[in-house]
């Protein structure tokens, strides 16, 4: 299985087909992966993607999957073999 790195922050993220990650319009978040500080509810922060990011994730073909939050939130995972 082929990987790419991203740099997100601090941070360097190995990214598979397996990884998801949320696009709402605003921002694009790496949802499957964290390693981000704890949040006050117990839970890692999602890291939110760099412009640099986007663009190196802009070439890989979007596999859109399922959800339920509307029709304004793409949740998809990238082609990358």
């Amino acid at each position: 299985m082929e990987k790419i790195t991203l740099k997100i922050g601090r941070h360097e993220y190995d990214i598979s087909s397996d990884d998801t990650f949320m696009d709402n319009s605003h921002c694009v978040q790496l949802t499957s992966q964290s390693k981000e500080n704890i949040d006050i509810g117990g839970g890692r922060c999602n890291p939110v993607l760099s412009q640099r990011a986007v663009k190196q994730i802009a070439s890989f073909e979007r596999m859109q999957l399922q959800h339920g939050y509307g029709s304004n939130v793409q949740i998809f995972s990238l082609n990358i073999n």
